[in-house]
């Protein structure tokens, strides 16, 4: 797949997560396989206020390449103004334009998912964004609509291409649905068949099976996965090599998704100090338990943690208790 002049390999995307995809969440997935990374949605606002929390949101290596800058806003000016500030002064790989997300604090300020009702704004803020962009290529995530009665994901498609987006991702839901219900692929299938730009399919791939199935129906280019990759890195080795092979990798042990924690949580330190990496990690933690035996004795230790070495007693005291379980219980077998 090529956007624009980046060709993407082997096609599965780590999704543009608010409150997740910090720099330590995206290095795992590149370390994993994700083809593409994306930052949190950053506001175009803080962008040409030169807000200095927004810029650390911006930021980022070389390990986390290829990687997009979501941007999002109501107003074509602005938007052209943050895209030109980030092509210029963090020259990422792409710039995305936020154009699905349901949350209430971004549609109550037209932004999000709420710019799908205005279809002359939607079209004004994505040539104004390409503009601002220069060389590096522009795409956009949209919802299937505002709600279940007004689709308009193929105009919008339609209007992306014309405008010089150079991709379109799709959450096959629209913004009144949330995360509930089943994503409707069709809606991609009809994307795809309507533009000639690459589609990037979103919505229910949680496992290697869903992706393959999610590009043979909808034919789209790509999949972007979002949730599943929620405490779940190694997501992106298993669908990779599913996709190559048609063989699925057997499933990380507990011992690997902790190995995979704490590594996790030594990069939140890097990247934020000790009392804040680890308070940040907290929610992170509850996603990679999720399944373990005793999690919800194990889960309330793990969200009150403060430091890094909270984060390794609380798991080196569960794996210990674990050996002895199983030991008591291998000798009253015997």
């Amino acid at each position: 797949m090529h956007i624009g002049n980046l060709n993407v390999k082997d096609g599965v995307l780590l999704a543009p997560l608010a409150g997740v995809s910090s720099r330590p969440f995206r290095v795992l997935a590149v370390k994993a396989g994700a083809s593409v990374t994306y930052t949190e949605m950053v506001s175009s606002e803080g962008i040409v206020r030169n807000q200095n929390k927004t810029f650390d949101m911006m930021r980022f290596k070389t390990d986390e390449q290829p990687l997009g800058i979501q941007l999002f806003g109501a107003n074509p000016e602005v938007m052209r103004q943050a895209a030109d500030v980030t092509a210029r002064n963090f020259k990422p790989d792409i710039i995305d334009i936020n154009f699905g997300c349901p949350v209430k604090k971004v549609v109550n300020k037209n932004g999000g998912s709420a710019v799908l009702k205005d279809l002359k704004l939607t079209e004004d803020i994505i040539r104004a964004t390409v503009e601002g962009a220069g060389e590096t290529p522009v795409t956009i995530k949209i919802r299937t609509g505002w709600d279940d009665a007004h689709p308009v994901f193929l105009e919008v498609g339609q209007i992306a291409q014309r405008a010089g987006a150079k991709a379109v991702a799709l959450h096959a839901r629209s913004r009144a649905k949330g995360f509930s219900g089943s994503a409707d692929w069709s809606s991609i299938r009809e994307l795809k068949k309507s533009v000639d730009i690459p589609v990037i399919g979103n919505g229910d791939a949680v496992t290697p099976q869903d992706v393959r199935r999610m590009l043979d129906e909808t034919g789209c280019d790509a999949v972007m996965i979002g949730r599943a990759a929620l405490g779940n890195p190694f997501i992106f080795k298993q669908m990779r090599h599913y996709l190559a092979t048609g063989e699925l990798l057997e499933e990380p042990s507990v011992e690997d998704k902790i190995e995979m924690a704490r590594l996790h949580a030594q990069l939140m330190q890097e990247q934020f100090g000790e009392e804040r990496g680890a308070i940040m990690m907290r929610r992170y933690l509850g996603w990679y338990v999720k399944g373990f035996k005793g999690a919800s004795e194990l889960r309330p230790q793990l969200f009150q943690v403060t430091t890094i070495s909270d984060i390794d007693r609380v798991f080196a005291e569960y794996l210990a208790k674990e050996a002895d379980n199983l030991s008591n219980g291998e000798r009253k077998i015997a």
